[in-house]
Protein backbone atom coordinates (compact mmCIF):
# COMPACT_ATOMS: atom_id res chain seq x y z
CA UNK A 1 0.00 0.00 0.00
CA UNK A 2 1.43 3.27 -0.91
CA UNK A 3 0.57 6.87 0.34
CA UNK A 4 1.41 9.84 -1.65
CA UNK A 5 0.37 13.39 -0.30
CA UNK A 6 0.79 15.95 -3.39
CA UNK A 7 4.42 16.47 -2.95
CA UNK A 8 4.38 16.46 0.79
CA UNK A 9 5.60 13.14 2.67
CA UNK A 10 2.92 12.21 5.56
CA UNK A 11 5.34 12.35 9.13
CA UNK A 12 3.98 9.89 11.99
CA UNK A 13 3.34 13.17 13.34
CA UNK A 14 0.14 13.35 11.10
CA UNK A 15 -0.78 15.19 7.89
CA UNK A 16 1.15 19.00 7.64
CA UNK A 17 -0.26 21.37 9.72
CA UNK A 18 -1.14 19.36 12.79
CA UNK A 19 -1.72 20.50 15.80
CA UNK A 20 -2.95 20.58 18.96
CA UNK A 21 -6.58 19.76 19.54
CA UNK A 22 -8.33 16.25 20.45
CA UNK A 23 -6.33 13.21 22.64
CA UNK A 24 -6.75 10.18 20.25
CA UNK A 25 -8.02 8.70 23.85
CA UNK A 26 -11.71 10.66 23.07
CA UNK A 27 -12.55 9.81 19.92
CA UNK A 28 -12.68 5.88 18.59
CA UNK A 29 -12.91 4.66 22.27
CA UNK A 30 -16.18 6.06 22.95
CA UNK A 31 -19.39 4.57 21.70
CA UNK A 32 -21.26 6.14 18.61
CA UNK A 33 -23.54 6.92 21.76
CA UNK A 34 -21.10 9.22 23.14
CA UNK A 35 -21.90 13.07 21.63
CA UNK A 36 -19.50 15.12 23.93
CA UNK A 37 -17.70 17.51 21.68
CA UNK A 38 -14.05 17.25 22.37
CA UNK A 39 -13.01 21.07 22.70
CA UNK A 40 -11.46 23.51 20.84
CA UNK A 41 -12.95 25.14 17.69
CA UNK A 42 -12.05 22.71 14.51
CA UNK A 43 -12.66 22.79 10.60
CA UNK A 44 -14.58 25.62 9.06
CA UNK A 45 -18.28 24.81 11.40
CA UNK A 46 -16.53 25.43 15.10
CA UNK A 47 -16.85 23.79 18.48
CA UNK A 48 -20.39 22.78 18.91
CA UNK A 49 -22.46 25.12 20.76
CA UNK A 50 -23.92 22.80 24.04
CA UNK A 51 -27.71 23.07 22.33
CA UNK A 52 -25.97 21.84 19.42
CA UNK A 53 -23.83 18.81 21.55
CA UNK A 54 -27.36 18.08 22.75
CA UNK A 55 -28.77 17.29 19.51
CA UNK A 56 -30.56 20.53 18.78
CA UNK A 57 -29.52 22.01 14.96
CA UNK A 58 -27.75 25.21 14.92
CA UNK A 59 -31.07 27.09 13.63
CA UNK A 60 -33.73 26.48 16.50
CA UNK A 61 -35.43 23.74 14.41
CA UNK A 62 -36.94 21.15 16.64
CA UNK A 63 -34.53 19.32 19.33
CA UNK A 64 -33.33 15.77 18.02
CA UNK A 65 -33.38 13.67 21.51
CA UNK A 66 -30.96 11.09 21.84
CA UNK A 67 -33.75 8.75 22.12
CA UNK A 68 -34.96 9.77 18.63
CA UNK A 69 -31.12 9.65 17.37
CA UNK A 70 -30.91 6.45 18.49
CA UNK A 71 -34.43 4.96 17.08
CA UNK A 72 -34.58 2.87 14.09
CA UNK A 73 -30.81 2.35 13.82
CA UNK A 74 -31.54 -0.89 12.12
CA UNK A 75 -29.83 0.08 8.76
CA UNK A 76 -27.57 -3.22 8.88
CA UNK A 77 -29.74 -5.31 9.98
CA UNK A 78 -32.34 -4.52 6.78
CA UNK A 79 -29.55 -4.22 4.42
CA UNK A 80 -28.18 -7.69 5.88
CA UNK A 81 -31.63 -9.47 4.94
CA UNK A 82 -32.31 -7.41 1.98
CA UNK A 83 -28.93 -8.73 0.65
CA UNK A 84 -29.99 -12.83 1.79
CA UNK A 85 -33.28 -12.25 -0.60
CA UNK A 86 -31.04 -11.31 -3.39
CA UNK A 87 -28.45 -13.94 -3.03
CA UNK A 88 -30.99 -16.74 -2.02
CA UNK A 89 -29.58 -20.31 -2.10
CA UNK A 90 -27.59 -21.76 1.18
CA UNK A 91 -25.97 -18.63 1.74
CA UNK A 92 -28.46 -16.28 1.33
CA UNK A 93 -30.33 -18.33 4.10
CA UNK A 94 -27.39 -18.07 6.05
CA UNK A 95 -27.34 -14.73 6.09
CA UNK A 96 -30.91 -14.30 5.92
CA UNK A 97 -31.27 -16.00 9.69
CA UNK A 98 -28.09 -13.62 10.68
CA UNK A 99 -30.13 -10.78 9.81
CA UNK A 100 -33.22 -12.29 11.32
CA UNK A 101 -30.93 -12.56 14.25
CA UNK A 102 -29.53 -8.92 14.30
CA UNK A 103 -33.28 -7.40 13.97
CA UNK A 104 -34.38 -9.69 17.05
CA UNK A 105 -31.54 -8.57 19.06
CA UNK A 106 -32.19 -5.36 20.95
CA UNK A 107 -29.36 -2.83 19.49
CA UNK A 108 -28.24 -5.10 17.44
CA UNK A 109 -28.09 -2.75 14.11
CA UNK A 110 -26.67 0.52 16.13
CA UNK A 111 -24.74 2.43 15.14
CA UNK A 112 -25.72 1.62 6.19
CA UNK A 113 -3.75 1.35 -8.52
CA UNK A 114 -1.53 -0.52 -6.90
CA UNK A 115 -1.76 -2.31 -3.93
CA UNK A 116 -5.26 -0.53 -2.67
CA UNK A 117 -3.10 2.26 -3.43
CA UNK A 118 -4.32 5.56 -1.77
CA UNK A 119 -3.56 8.28 -4.65
CA UNK A 120 -3.71 12.13 -5.44
CA UNK A 121 -2.40 14.58 -7.49
CA UNK A 122 0.88 13.68 -6.76
CA UNK A 123 3.77 11.93 -8.39
CA UNK A 124 1.73 8.80 -8.76
CA UNK A 125 0.85 5.51 -6.62
CA UNK A 126 3.97 3.20 -6.87
CA UNK A 127 4.10 -0.74 -5.37
CA UNK A 128 5.65 -1.24 -1.96
CA UNK A 129 4.61 -2.60 1.72
CA UNK A 130 1.64 -1.29 3.10
CA UNK A 131 1.80 2.40 5.04
CA UNK A 132 -1.01 3.10 6.76
CA UNK A 133 -3.18 6.28 6.91
CA UNK A 134 -1.09 7.94 9.46
CA UNK A 135 -2.14 8.70 13.23
CA UNK A 136 -2.39 12.25 14.54
CA UNK A 137 -2.14 12.06 18.22
CA UNK A 138 -4.00 15.96 17.71
CA UNK A 139 -5.66 16.11 13.98
CA UNK A 140 -6.55 19.23 12.89
CA UNK A 141 -6.41 19.04 9.05
CA UNK A 142 -5.53 22.10 7.13
CA UNK A 143 -8.57 24.15 6.76
CA UNK A 144 -10.28 24.02 3.12
CA UNK A 145 -12.65 26.24 1.23
CA UNK A 146 -15.80 24.49 1.33
CA UNK A 147 -17.48 26.46 -1.70
CA UNK A 148 -14.54 25.74 -3.99
CA UNK A 149 -14.18 22.90 -6.31
CA UNK A 150 -12.87 19.69 -4.99
CA UNK A 151 -8.94 19.18 -5.89
CA UNK A 152 -8.44 16.85 -9.17
CA UNK A 153 -7.19 13.60 -8.87
CA UNK A 154 -4.64 11.87 -11.18
CA UNK A 155 -6.82 11.15 -14.19
CA UNK A 156 -8.33 7.41 -13.27
CA UNK A 157 -7.48 5.78 -17.05
CA UNK A 158 -10.45 4.59 -18.95
CA UNK A 159 -11.63 1.00 -17.77
CA UNK A 160 -10.33 -1.70 -20.01
CA UNK A 161 -10.83 -4.77 -18.53
CA UNK A 162 -9.73 -6.71 -15.50
CA UNK A 163 -6.13 -7.10 -14.62
CA UNK A 164 -7.22 -11.03 -13.93
CA UNK A 165 -10.44 -12.70 -15.99
CA UNK A 166 -13.63 -11.44 -13.85
CA UNK A 167 -11.86 -9.49 -10.71
CA UNK A 168 -13.59 -6.59 -10.34
CA UNK A 169 -11.58 -3.14 -9.13
CA UNK A 170 -13.78 -1.06 -6.57
CA UNK A 171 -12.60 2.70 -6.58
CA UNK A 172 -13.77 5.07 -3.45
CA UNK A 173 -13.24 8.94 -4.32
CA UNK A 174 -13.33 11.64 -2.33
CA UNK A 175 -14.27 14.82 -3.73
CA UNK A 176 -16.37 16.45 -1.04
CA UNK A 177 -15.37 19.62 0.82
CA UNK A 178 -12.54 18.32 3.15
CA UNK A 179 -10.12 15.97 3.61
CA UNK A 180 -11.79 13.34 5.55
CA UNK A 181 -12.69 9.41 5.89
CA UNK A 182 -14.81 6.73 4.29
CA UNK A 183 -15.73 3.86 5.99
CA UNK A 184 -16.66 1.18 4.06
CA UNK A 185 -19.07 -1.87 5.91
CA UNK A 186 -18.78 -5.85 5.63
CA UNK A 187 -21.46 -6.64 8.15
CA UNK A 188 -20.67 -10.14 8.37
CA UNK A 189 -17.85 -11.91 9.11
CA UNK A 190 -15.75 -13.17 6.86
CA UNK A 191 -17.87 -11.90 4.26
CA UNK A 192 -14.85 -9.71 2.87
CA UNK A 193 -12.46 -12.24 2.81
CA UNK A 194 -12.18 -12.38 -0.95
CA UNK A 195 -11.42 -8.70 -1.16
CA UNK A 196 -8.14 -7.34 -1.17
CA UNK A 197 -5.82 -4.78 -1.40
CA UNK A 198 -3.82 -5.29 -4.23
CA UNK A 199 -3.69 -6.41 -8.01
CA UNK A 200 -2.36 -9.87 -6.91
CA UNK A 201 -4.99 -10.56 -4.12
CA UNK A 202 -2.44 -11.13 -1.86
CA UNK A 203 -3.28 -8.06 0.76
CA UNK A 204 -7.06 -9.24 2.38
CA UNK A 205 -8.54 -6.00 3.32
CA UNK A 206 -9.76 -8.30 6.40
CA UNK A 207 -7.54 -7.68 9.90
CA UNK A 208 -5.98 -5.39 7.97
CA UNK A 209 -4.29 -1.84 9.02
CA UNK A 210 -7.65 -0.07 7.12
CA UNK A 211 -9.72 -2.99 9.31
CA UNK A 212 -11.49 -0.32 12.23
CA UNK A 213 -13.53 -3.29 13.30
CA UNK A 214 -10.08 -4.13 15.09
CA UNK A 215 -9.64 -1.48 18.24
CA UNK A 216 -5.93 -1.48 17.91
CA UNK A 217 -5.56 -1.54 14.28
CA UNK A 218 -3.84 1.87 12.99
CA UNK A 219 -7.32 3.14 11.07
CA UNK A 220 -8.83 2.38 14.88
CA UNK A 221 -7.21 4.52 16.77
CA UNK A 222 -7.12 7.06 13.87
CA UNK A 223 -10.96 7.14 12.67
CA UNK A 224 -12.58 5.02 15.20
CA UNK A 225 -14.10 2.20 16.04
CA UNK A 226 -16.38 0.04 14.20
CA UNK A 227 -18.79 -2.52 14.91
CA UNK A 228 -17.21 -5.99 16.65
CA UNK A 229 -17.45 -8.22 13.91
CA UNK A 230 -17.85 -8.30 10.93
CA UNK A 231 -15.04 -5.60 8.87
CA UNK A 232 -15.42 -1.69 8.61
CA UNK A 233 -12.74 -0.37 6.34
CA UNK A 234 -12.12 3.07 7.20
CA UNK A 235 -9.63 4.90 4.30
CA UNK A 236 -8.18 8.32 5.25
CA UNK A 237 -8.26 10.46 2.33
CA UNK A 238 -7.30 13.85 1.28
CA UNK A 239 -9.31 15.80 -1.08
CA UNK A 240 -9.43 14.50 -4.57
CA UNK A 241 -7.51 11.20 -3.33
CA UNK A 242 -8.83 7.64 -4.09
CA UNK A 243 -8.48 4.26 -2.60
CA UNK A 244 -8.75 1.20 -4.42
CA UNK A 245 -9.97 -2.37 -3.72
CA UNK A 246 -10.07 -5.74 -5.32
CA UNK A 247 -12.93 -8.67 -5.63
CA UNK A 248 -11.70 -11.70 -6.57
CA UNK A 249 -13.97 -13.71 -9.10
CA UNK A 250 -15.65 -15.58 -6.74
CA UNK A 251 -15.27 -13.45 -3.90
CA UNK A 252 -18.46 -10.63 -3.23
CA UNK A 253 -19.88 -7.91 -0.99
CA UNK A 254 -22.71 -8.91 1.16
CA UNK A 255 -25.02 -6.13 2.55
CA UNK A 256 -22.43 -3.54 2.71
CA UNK A 257 -22.21 0.26 2.57
CA UNK A 258 -19.87 3.31 2.44
CA UNK A 259 -20.45 6.64 3.70
CA UNK A 260 -17.80 9.84 4.01
CA UNK A 261 -17.27 11.75 7.32
CA UNK A 262 -14.91 15.00 7.18
CA UNK A 263 -11.67 15.06 9.73
CA UNK A 264 -13.16 17.96 11.44
CA UNK A 265 -16.91 16.52 12.31
CA UNK A 266 -14.64 12.94 13.25
CA UNK A 267 -12.45 14.45 15.82
CA UNK A 268 -15.67 15.32 17.64
CA UNK A 269 -17.34 11.60 17.36
CA UNK A 270 -16.44 8.94 15.15
CA UNK A 271 -19.21 7.69 13.20
CA UNK A 272 -17.46 4.82 12.07
CA UNK A 273 -20.38 2.40 13.24
CA UNK A 274 -22.71 3.49 11.09
CA UNK A 275 -23.80 6.58 9.37
CA UNK A 276 -25.89 8.80 11.00
CA UNK A 277 -27.84 12.34 9.12
CA UNK A 278 -25.97 11.62 5.87
CA UNK A 279 -25.92 10.43 2.93
CA UNK A 280 -24.63 6.81 1.56
CA UNK A 281 -24.21 4.06 -1.03
CA UNK A 282 -25.15 0.53 -0.29
CA UNK A 283 -24.51 -2.76 -2.20
CA UNK A 284 -24.31 -6.34 -2.48
CA UNK A 285 -21.77 -7.73 -4.73
CA UNK A 286 -22.13 -11.12 -5.74
CA UNK A 287 -19.54 -13.60 -7.86
CA UNK A 288 -18.67 -12.90 -10.95
CA UNK A 289 -20.37 -14.80 -14.28
CA UNK A 290 -23.25 -15.82 -11.63
CA UNK A 291 -24.21 -12.34 -9.92
CA UNK A 292 -24.73 -9.04 -9.72
CA UNK A 293 -23.92 -5.73 -8.46
CA UNK A 294 -26.92 -4.03 -6.38
CA UNK A 295 -26.64 -1.21 -5.13
CA UNK A 296 -28.76 2.57 -4.36
CA UNK A 297 -27.70 5.48 -2.82
CA UNK A 298 -29.84 6.18 0.26
CA UNK A 299 -30.28 9.35 1.89
CA UNK A 300 -32.89 7.73 4.64
CA UNK A 301 -31.06 10.08 7.08
CA UNK A 302 -30.15 13.17 5.27
CA UNK A 303 -28.55 14.63 2.39
CA UNK A 304 -24.75 15.57 3.81
CA UNK A 305 -23.08 15.42 0.03
CA UNK A 306 -23.53 14.04 -3.28
CA UNK A 307 -22.46 10.75 -4.24
CA UNK A 308 -22.05 9.17 -7.80
CA UNK A 309 -21.83 5.50 -8.24
CA UNK A 310 -21.28 3.13 -11.25
CA UNK A 311 -20.58 0.05 -12.60
CA UNK A 312 -18.48 -0.85 -15.79
CA UNK A 313 -18.55 -4.40 -16.57
CA UNK A 314 -15.49 -6.13 -18.72
CA UNK A 315 -17.87 -6.12 -21.90
CA UNK A 316 -17.47 -1.85 -21.23
CA UNK A 317 -21.27 -1.35 -20.16
CA UNK A 318 -21.96 1.26 -17.68
CA UNK A 319 -24.69 1.76 -15.09
CA UNK A 320 -24.72 4.84 -13.09
CA UNK A 321 -26.62 6.36 -10.41
CA UNK A 322 -25.91 10.11 -9.46
CA UNK A 323 -27.14 11.76 -6.70
CA UNK A 324 -26.58 15.37 -6.53
CA UNK A 325 -28.86 17.42 -5.66
CA UNK A 326 -29.38 21.33 -5.89
CA UNK A 327 -29.96 22.85 -3.43
CA UNK A 328 -34.07 22.96 -2.03
CA UNK A 329 -36.91 25.71 -2.33
CA UNK A 330 -38.86 26.87 0.24
CA UNK A 331 -38.64 27.11 3.49
CA UNK A 332 -39.63 23.64 4.83
CA UNK A 333 -36.41 22.61 4.77
CA UNK A 334 -33.01 23.70 6.29
CA UNK A 335 -29.30 23.33 6.24
CA UNK A 336 -28.21 22.79 10.07
CA UNK A 337 -25.32 20.67 11.72
CA UNK A 338 -25.62 16.86 12.24
CA UNK A 339 -27.00 16.79 16.06
CA UNK A 340 -23.85 16.35 18.54
CA UNK A 341 -21.62 15.61 15.42
CA UNK A 342 -21.33 18.77 13.36
CA UNK A 343 -21.29 18.28 10.04
CA UNK A 344 -23.56 20.43 7.58
CA UNK A 345 -26.48 18.34 6.48
CA UNK A 346 -30.40 18.34 5.51
CA UNK A 347 -32.47 15.89 7.71
CA UNK A 348 -34.36 13.53 6.19
CA UNK A 349 -38.26 13.17 7.79
CA UNK A 350 -37.48 10.57 9.82
CA UNK A 351 -35.10 12.92 11.77
CA UNK A 352 -37.04 15.94 11.72
CA UNK A 353 -40.58 14.83 12.73
CA UNK A 354 -39.69 13.46 16.51
CA UNK A 355 -39.97 10.06 17.51
CA UNK A 356 -42.24 6.77 17.19
CA UNK A 357 -43.14 4.97 20.30
CA UNK A 358 -45.04 2.20 18.46
CA UNK A 359 -43.64 -1.19 19.11
CA UNK A 360 -46.46 -3.23 18.02
CA UNK A 361 -48.59 -2.44 15.43
CA UNK A 362 -52.10 -1.32 15.97
CA UNK A 363 -54.69 -0.35 13.71
CA UNK A 364 -56.28 2.39 16.06
CA UNK A 365 -53.33 3.18 18.03
CA UNK A 366 -52.31 6.88 18.03
CA UNK A 367 -48.97 5.95 18.76
CA UNK A 368 -48.47 3.92 15.53
CA UNK A 369 -50.10 6.65 13.49
CA UNK A 370 -48.39 9.87 14.30
CA UNK A 371 -46.16 11.60 11.37
CA UNK A 372 -43.31 10.26 13.01
CA UNK A 373 -44.06 6.65 13.10
CA UNK A 374 -44.89 7.43 9.10
CA UNK A 375 -41.83 8.71 8.55
CA UNK A 376 -39.06 6.78 10.26
CA UNK A 377 -41.78 3.59 9.32
CA UNK A 378 -40.24 1.15 11.48
CA UNK A 379 -40.03 -2.66 11.59
CA UNK A 380 -43.46 -2.52 13.45
CA UNK A 381 -45.35 -0.64 10.48
CA UNK A 382 -42.92 -2.20 7.78
CA UNK A 383 -43.87 -5.75 8.77
CA UNK A 384 -47.55 -5.18 8.23
CA UNK A 385 -49.59 -4.36 5.38
CA UNK A 386 -51.65 -1.85 7.03
CA UNK A 387 -48.79 -0.47 9.17
CA UNK A 388 -46.39 0.39 5.37
CA UNK A 389 -49.41 1.23 3.58
CA UNK A 390 -50.03 4.30 5.69
CA UNK A 391 -46.37 4.97 4.85
CA UNK A 392 -46.28 4.99 1.67
CA UNK A 393 -49.46 7.21 1.52
CA UNK A 394 -47.74 9.65 3.85
CA UNK A 395 -44.97 10.07 1.32
CA UNK A 396 -47.42 9.74 -1.93
CA UNK A 397 -48.40 12.97 -0.86
CA UNK A 398 -45.37 14.93 0.28
CA UNK A 399 -44.01 13.60 -3.07
CA UNK A 400 -46.29 15.63 -4.30
CA UNK A 401 -44.57 18.79 -2.72
CA UNK A 402 -41.51 19.50 -4.38
CA UNK A 403 -40.50 21.20 -1.18
CA UNK A 404 -40.54 18.64 1.17
CA UNK A 405 -37.61 16.32 1.60
CA UNK A 406 -38.93 13.53 -0.29
CA UNK A 407 -40.05 16.03 -3.39
CA UNK A 408 -37.30 18.13 -3.43
CA UNK A 409 -34.76 15.08 -4.22
CA UNK A 410 -37.28 14.05 -6.59
CA UNK A 411 -37.87 16.98 -8.42
CA UNK A 412 -33.51 17.42 -8.26
CA UNK A 413 -33.23 14.03 -10.03
CA UNK A 414 -31.50 12.46 -7.63
CA UNK A 415 -31.03 9.14 -7.66
CA UNK A 416 -31.45 8.04 -4.20
CA UNK A 417 -33.67 6.84 -1.73
CA UNK A 418 -35.37 9.48 0.69
CA UNK A 419 -37.05 6.52 3.12
CA UNK A 420 -36.97 3.60 4.16
CA UNK A 421 -39.35 1.54 1.30
CA UNK A 422 -38.63 4.00 -1.34
CA UNK A 423 -37.81 1.51 -4.23
CA UNK A 424 -42.19 1.77 -5.05
CA UNK A 425 -43.83 5.10 -5.45
CA UNK A 426 -47.43 5.22 -5.46
CA UNK A 427 -49.62 6.01 -8.44
CA UNK A 428 -51.26 8.32 -6.65
CA UNK A 429 -52.45 9.43 -3.42
CA UNK A 430 -54.86 6.46 -2.45
CA UNK A 431 -51.47 4.22 -2.63
CA UNK A 432 -54.07 1.22 -4.20
CA UNK A 433 -56.62 1.51 -1.27
CA UNK A 434 -60.01 2.10 -1.32
CA UNK A 435 -60.76 1.20 -4.65
CA UNK A 436 -63.25 -1.22 -6.88
CA UNK A 437 -61.52 -4.24 -6.67
CA UNK A 438 -59.05 -2.92 -3.52
CA UNK A 439 -58.63 -3.98 0.27
CA UNK A 440 -60.85 -0.80 2.39
CA UNK A 441 -58.97 2.52 2.53
CA UNK A 442 -59.26 2.46 6.66
CA UNK A 443 -57.81 -1.05 6.48
CA UNK A 444 -60.67 -3.02 7.46
CA UNK A 445 -60.36 -5.74 4.58
CA UNK A 446 -58.77 -9.02 6.07
CA UNK A 447 -55.81 -10.02 3.91
CA UNK A 448 -55.35 -13.21 3.06
CA UNK A 449 -52.79 -15.37 5.70
CA UNK A 450 -49.17 -14.86 5.01
CA UNK A 451 -49.82 -11.87 3.16
CA UNK A 452 -46.54 -10.25 1.81
CA UNK A 453 -45.91 -6.66 3.56
CA UNK A 454 -44.67 -5.08 0.95
CA UNK A 455 -46.61 -6.01 -1.99
CA UNK A 456 -49.96 -5.59 -0.41
CA UNK A 457 -48.74 -2.13 1.16
CA UNK A 458 -49.90 -0.75 -2.40
CA UNK A 459 -50.64 -3.53 -4.38
CA UNK A 460 -47.17 -4.16 -6.29
CA UNK A 461 -49.02 -6.87 -8.79
CA UNK A 462 -52.03 -7.65 -9.98
CA UNK A 463 -54.64 -10.42 -9.41
CA UNK A 464 -53.66 -10.97 -5.72
CA UNK A 465 -55.36 -13.29 -3.86
CA UNK A 466 -57.66 -11.39 -1.28
CA UNK A 467 -59.34 -12.25 2.26
CA UNK A 468 -61.77 -14.11 1.07
CA UNK A 469 -62.37 -17.11 -0.28
CA UNK A 470 -61.91 -16.68 -4.62
CA UNK A 471 -61.21 -12.89 -4.00
CA UNK A 472 -59.17 -11.01 -6.15
CA UNK A 473 -57.10 -7.68 -5.72
CA UNK A 474 -56.12 -4.82 -7.81
CA UNK A 475 -57.45 -6.70 -10.86
CA UNK A 476 -57.75 -3.69 -12.52
CA UNK A 477 -54.35 -2.30 -11.67
CA UNK A 478 -51.43 -2.63 -9.34
CA UNK A 479 -51.30 0.70 -6.92
CA UNK A 480 -47.52 1.27 -6.96
CA UNK A 481 -44.68 0.98 -9.30
CA UNK A 482 -40.98 0.91 -9.40
CA UNK A 483 -39.76 4.48 -8.60
CA UNK A 484 -37.73 5.59 -11.49
CA UNK A 485 -35.60 8.38 -11.91
CA UNK A 486 -34.12 9.27 -15.45
CA UNK A 487 -35.75 5.93 -16.19
CA UNK A 488 -33.27 4.38 -13.76
CA UNK A 489 -34.47 2.22 -10.50
CA UNK A 490 -33.44 3.25 -7.05
CA UNK A 491 -31.93 -0.04 -6.86
CA UNK A 492 -30.25 -0.94 -9.96
CA UNK A 493 -28.76 -5.03 -10.10
CA UNK A 494 -26.51 -5.28 -13.35
CA UNK A 495 -25.05 -8.15 -13.78
CA UNK A 496 -20.98 -8.46 -12.37
CA UNK A 497 -18.91 -9.02 -15.47
CA UNK A 498 -15.41 -8.44 -13.51
CA UNK A 499 -14.66 -4.56 -14.56
CA UNK A 500 -14.83 -1.74 -12.54
CA UNK A 501 -17.10 0.15 -9.58
CA UNK A 502 -16.38 3.13 -9.07
CA UNK A 503 -18.36 5.61 -5.91
CA UNK A 504 -17.38 8.92 -5.53
CA UNK A 505 -18.40 11.08 -2.74
CA UNK A 506 -18.86 14.60 -4.40
CA UNK A 507 -19.28 18.11 -2.85
CA UNK A 508 -21.94 20.09 -2.77
CA UNK A 509 -20.76 24.06 -2.20
CA UNK A 510 -24.78 25.35 -1.23
CA UNK A 511 -24.72 23.00 1.83
CA UNK A 512 -21.65 25.10 3.31
CA UNK A 513 -22.76 28.39 1.83
CA UNK A 514 -25.80 28.01 4.13
CA UNK A 515 -23.49 28.17 7.23
CA UNK A 516 -21.16 30.64 6.14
Amino acid sequence: MSYVSRGRSPSPGGWPGGGPGFAPSSRGASPVGSRTPRGGSVGPYGQLTPGEAMGQPFTGQQTVTPRQRNRNRDWIPHTVVSGAIRLGGTTGLVLFCYGLYLLATPGGGSSRTGGGAVSSDGAGASEGSAVPVPVTPGLRPPAADPTGPPMLTTPIPPYSGSAAPGTTEMIIINNEFSDGVVFCRGPVEGSLNKVYLDQALSKPVVKSEFDCALPDSPAAKQWGVGVPGGSTLAFGLRRGERATMYIAPDGGWPSGACWYQDAASNARVSIAKGPMYMSEVEFTIEASGKGAVWYDMSSVEGVSGGITMNYTDDAGNMQTDVAVPAKFQGTTLQVVLAPGIGFPTVLSDKNRLGSCTCNEWDIDSPECNSDACFAGCPGSLVDNPCGQHRCRKFYAKLYQDSSSYCGWLYAAKAQTYCWAMDEWQCFDATCGYGGAGQPEADCSSKYPKGAAANSYSCGRGMNMPGGKEGELWWSNGAGCKDKMVNGVPTNPSPRRSGGRIQISFENLPWLHEALR
